[in-house]
Parts: structure tokens; C-alpha cells; sequence
């Protein structure tokens, strides 16, 4: 498929190392780059020029706006990401903000050179993912989630089935026995269909493992579901700031599913489904870093119990560093055959 015209944007979308514009109604562009937001020195000359990159980007997308229904997201046919929203939601005029993707997803070596992680934790991770432990990505916006997921889904073995469930595609993934789908919001006269309904549906799939691409409603709990019915090893994202927060957060998206669950049982529930939390996080520097690998142990009363097996005090550190703390889970690693000993937490 051929890109749209983007008017002033187009010059913008040959610099490989852009990776966010947003549009500022008439008044600027502001762009990301080596992780830093800056001025382009760009302006949109005229809300008629606005307009005309709106409808050529729903256009190419299939979408439409209308008053009803005053935003959307959709995919550039490069695999950017695109969010559009126009008056009367917005003041001043359209607002657009377009996440783009480098055309060769980062590899370990990638993410190591840019200090993300070392070797010794990179290696962990690989295993950890080898070993079918169920990985909660927690972070910010624009933390680097989904560039991590991206990373272990390259880690998963060939031989295992993989469903991907996203509300747009992100998550590329070169395995020959897999799926890819994506929800599908209200837009015209089509039924929308949620990620809750694909969660479900990937169920009867006969995946090995489920990856939803981000956990923002009532689809958590399907996937505490999967994660906690023969479905080891798969993997989601969410938004928040610390391992401790991100439990908070998901006890709040299960609670949406309308689940009749007392809290206690509900953590139980986290608890047994979730083994580890992987957080990461962009820093002023514009530097994107794992700053903990936190296994969930169990419970204690009411309380999830967390242990830090990888932290990162400050940027100045470099990287996340081992705690001297052995996961729990290491026996069963072992068993399956994956080389890693007690020793390489010290």
C-alpha cells in the first residue's frame, strides 16, 4: 500500500530516527527523537491544510470521523500508529499524534548497546521466556513496552503457537504457526468487537501462549484466565510506574470485567497468574531502561508479595544489577532444562 500524503509531515517520515509527531492544531509539530520531545520548526499553514492530512490518513486507514464520533485510530500503511481527534472534542482544531516504528524491530544486541539492559539480565529474560513464565511489561507512555514485547516474542521457541491480540497492530513476530488479530472499534454500522471477545475467541485457537498487546479494561481478567489455564508463557502490557503500582492497576482492570471477585480473592488470583514483572522506564535523557525484574512470590494475608531479582537505583548506574535474591521459580527452569544456576544472582 502506498503512504498518503502527509503534506508538510512528509519530509519527517524520511528521518528513520523520528519516532513520534504530533500535530498541535495550526499552531506547531512536535516531534520525538533519541528520546527527547522537541519543536520540528513545522506549522500546518492553514486548518484547510489540516483538514487535508486528516481525511487523507482516515482515508488510506478505511476510517471515517464524524460527529458522533469525533476521533480514531488506525495504521499507516508503514505501520505507524495513528490517533486523530477534531472538534468539538478538541479546541483550536485537529489535534494528531503518530507513533512510528523503526523498519527493523531492536534486537537484544540493539536494546544492550543502548544501555536498556546488559547481558547477564538479557539473558535472564531470554530464559525466563524459554522457560513459559507469565511476564507483565509495566511502564510509561513511551517507555519502551511494547518494543520489550516485541524482544520476547523473539525469544519463544519456533515450535510453540502464538495468538497476538492488539487494538492496533504493534507486535511483530516471525513465527510461522501464529495469529495476529486486532479489535475492532465502533465505526459506522459495524459491531465493535473488543479485545475481551478476541481473548476468548484465541482460547479455541489451541495457542501455547497468548500476547495481548496492552491491558487497559475488563480484558485482564481473560487474561489471568488464560495465564492460569495451561497457558504458560504468555505475556501483556499496562501502563504504570512501579511493580507494586502495576498490581494496583491491574486489580483496577479486572474489577471492569464486572467480575463478582472480594479483593482477596482477586489478588489470589494475580498472584497465581502473574510470575514476573518486567518494569521499564524513560528517563530525562530520553534514555529508555529496565529499571527492576520483579518476581510475584505468593501472598501474605492480603498482600501480593514482590521480590526484586534485577533493580536500577538511578540512570547514573548504567544498569539494572542482580540483588542476590534467587527467584523462586529457578528449580522449575532447571527442570526444563534451561542452564542457569543459583550463582548467577550473586
Amino acid at each position: 500500500m502506498v503512504m498518503p500524503d502527509l503534506g508538510i509531515l512528509n519530509p519527517l517520515f524520511k528521518d528513520d530516527s523520528i519516532t513520534e509527531v504530533m500535530i498541535n492544531d495550526t499552531r506547531n509539530v512536535f516531534i520525538e527523537k533519541a528520546g527527547k520531545l522537541v519543536a520540528s520548526g513545522l506549522k500546518v499553514p492553514t486548518h484547510e491544510d489540516l483538514l487535508k492530512i486528516v481525511k487523507n490518513i482516515t482515508e488510506s486507514g478505511g476510517r471515517q470521523l464524524t460527529n458522533e464520533r469525533p476521533y480514531a485510530d488506525l495504521t499507516l500503511p508503514d505501520g505507524s500508529r495513528v490517533n486523530i481527534i477534531v472538534p468539538p472534542l478538541t479546541v483550536g482544531g485537529a489535534a494528531v499524534t503518530i507513533r512510528r516504528f523503526p523498519k527493523r524491530r531492536p534486537s537484544a544486541d540493539d536494546l544492550m548497546a543502548n544501555h536498556t539492559f546488559d547481558q547477564r539480565l538479557g539473558y535472564f529474560l531470554n530464559v525466563c521466556v524459554v522457560g513459559r513464565r507469565n511476564i507483565l511489561v509495566s511502564g510509561g507512555t513511551g517507555s519502551g513496552k511494547t518494543t520489550l514485547l516485541n524482544l520476547f516474542c523473539q525469544f519463544v521457541p519456533r515450535s510453540e503457537r502464538l495468538v497476538t491480540i492488539e487494538d492496533t497492530p504493534e507486535i511483530f513476530i516471525q513465527h510461522e504457526n501464529s495469529v495476529r488479530m486486532v479489535s475492532r472499534p465502533r465505526d459506522g454500522s459495524a459491531t465493535p468487537i473488543d479485545a475481551r471477545e478476541l481473548v476468548a475467541n484465541a482460547l479455541r485457537m489451541r495457542p501455547d501462549r497468548i500476547i495481548l498487546g496492552e491491558c487497559r479494561r475488563g480484558e485482564a481478567f481473560d487474561m489471568l484466565q488464560a495465564m492460569n489455564t495451561g497457558h504458560d508463557g504468555s505475556m501483556t502490557t499496562l501502563h504504570a510506574n512501579s511493580p507494586r503500582e502495576a498490581l494496583y492497576r491491574l486489580e483496577t482492570l479486572v474489577s471492569m470485567a464486572g467480575v463478582d471477585l472480594p479483593l482477596s480473592a482477586m489478588r489470589k488470583y494475580i498472584a497465581s497468574s502473574i510470575d514476573m514483572i518486567v518494569q521499564i522506564r524513560r528517563f530525562r535523557s530520553g534514555a529508555r531502561k529496565i529499571t527492576h525484574v520483579t518476581e510475584v512470590t505468593g501472598m501474605e494475608g492480603e498482600t501480593i508479595l514482590l521480590q526484586d531479582i534485577f533493580e536500577l537505583k538511578s540512570e547514573e548506574d548504567g544498569v539494572a544489577k542482580a540483588l542476590g535474591f534467587v527467584p523462586t521459580f529457578l528449580k522449575d527452569l532447571q527442570e526444563m532444562g534451561v542452564q542457569i544456576g543459583n550463582d548467577y544472582f550473586g
